[in-house]
């Protein structure tokens, strides 16, 4: 095919301009969620485009990698140290992007993403500017998150301009595509009508029953952690939405009672301090804390531990989606979801028979759980059947094959663009 029959057939393809603060080489979830659909949809046929920020200084500001066209632009540097400081990388790159989208090929759709928070509010311009569909794949709700978080004080002024314009935004897009159905319910409640209001669900950020038997028995034997011990772990943020003390209620109770049972914390983020603080005051011994693994080590350390637990506290149900239960899925564990029985990851458990949902903060219905499961081997292995069959629900396929029929059209798929 020569150069302008191959530059004829790119204009012909349908297209999509991605939006979003991270993208690889960066490891962060929404970037790596992100290559993964932008990959297939350009394997698939699709002009792909991603617009990113610079996070590197040797970053090229455009790159081809894997048919995806990537335009990286420069902000502020991103820091996590104060709340002002992140804002004021967030807001620096409003105007980047916006500007960087105008001067771009003209795009069938723009999909934005919530990294940077609140990027929604560029769509619309963009909607009416570019004459392409606006779709808004909400990862977070804000800034309803933030209020929880405690960022912003609820009902300040702040909270409420910014809920004002958020809200203005999704209503003006032609799809809002929710990682939920907790999630649904938020944004249908911002007056964003239903038929507008698409769930697809994320998926685990490697490749289903990638782990292998030996490696994942190497990875045990180099930690120490024998084969009749029951190892129960947390995996991902250890952040300000998640409650940790019923597991580190659990985790004691079990020491107490002798128990071949241990409880790993692996990964960082704000209250890591304070989980190995509890932990060193309560003389858990049985308590072991593990660093962030590199992504592709990760399936081999999800898959070392029986079983996983997951939290979510009640107050950002519909807010924030515990994104760690498709990966736990994904090798085949068990996952103890502890939080709110009606949020998406607690559905998923149950709709599976993939582990348990422990609605209370309770370390003793935690304990009576893992006994149950460590003293009946034959209950226990049904259930890691289970969650091994559910794997196929938690992979990429289900998503790009819905993403695909949302973006081109397909009847049924989305609302089309308001006359």
């Amino acid at each position: 095919m020569s150069a302008e029959e191959t530059r004829s057939a790119e204009a012909r393809a349908p297209s999509v301009l991605f939006i979003n603060r991270v993208y690889p080489p960066d490891d962060l979830a929404t970037g790596q969620l992100l290559a993964h659909l932008a990959e297939g949809l350009a394997a698939e046929g699709w002009r792909v485009t991603v617009l990113t920020s610079r996070s590197r200084p040797d970053s090229p500001a455009w790159e081809v990698r894997n048919g995806v066209g990537v335009a990286r632009v420069a902000g502020v540097a991103f820091s996590r140290s104060s709340h002002w400081r992140r804002a004021l990388a967030y807001g620096s790159l409003y105007p980047i992007f916006g500007w960087k989208a105008l001067r771009l090929p003209r795009h069938d759709c723009v999909v934005t993403m919530t990294d940077p928070p609140l990027q929604l509010l560029l769509a619309p311009s963009l909607r009416w500017i570019k004459r392409a569909r606006a779709v808004h794949w909400a990862q977070d709700l804000y800034p309803e998150l933030a209020v929880e978080l405690g960022v912003l004080r609820n009902g300040s002024w702040a909270a409420r301009l910014l809920t004002r314009l958020s809200t203005f935004a999704l209503r003006r897009h032609d799809v809002v595509v929710a990682v939920g159905s907790c999630m649904a319910r938020r944004v249908r409640a911002r007056g964003v009508p239903g038929d507008r209001i698409k769930v697809i669900p994320n998926w685990a950020p490697f490749p289903i029953r990638s782990a292998t038997d030996d490696a994942v028995a190497a990875f045990r034997s180099a930690r120490g952690w024998s084969r009749d011990e029951f190892v129960l772990m947390y995996s991902g943020n250890f952040g300000l939405a998640h409650p940790f003390e019923a597991i580190l209620g659990a985790a004691a109770q079990l020491l107490a009672r002798g128990a071949r049972f241990r409880l790993v914390f692996a990964g960082n983020g704000p209250r890591e301090t304070w989980l190995r603080e509890q932990a060193a005051a309560r003389g858990l011994t049985n308590v072991t804390f593990l660093p962030r693994q590199p992504l592709d080590q990760l399936p081999v350390m999800l898959a070392a531990a029986d079983a996983h637990v997951a939290t979510m506290e009640r107050a950002v149900v519909g807010l924030v989606v515990p994104s760690k239960v498709y990966g736990i899925l994904a090798v085949g564990r068990p996952c103890l979801f502890i939080g709110p029985g009606d949020c998406e990851a607690a559905e998923l458990v149950r709709r599976h028979g993939a582990g348990a949902v422990v609605e209370e903060e309770s370390g003793q219905a935690l304990m009576r759980i893992l006994e149950e499961w460590s003293e009946n081997p034959e209950r226990f292995a049904a259930i890691t059947e289970r969650a091994r069959a559910a794997a196929e629900a938690v992979g990429l396929e289900p998503a790009l094959r819905a993403f695909s029929a949302l973006l081109s059209g397909e009847p049924g798929a989305h609302r089309g663009p308001e006359s």
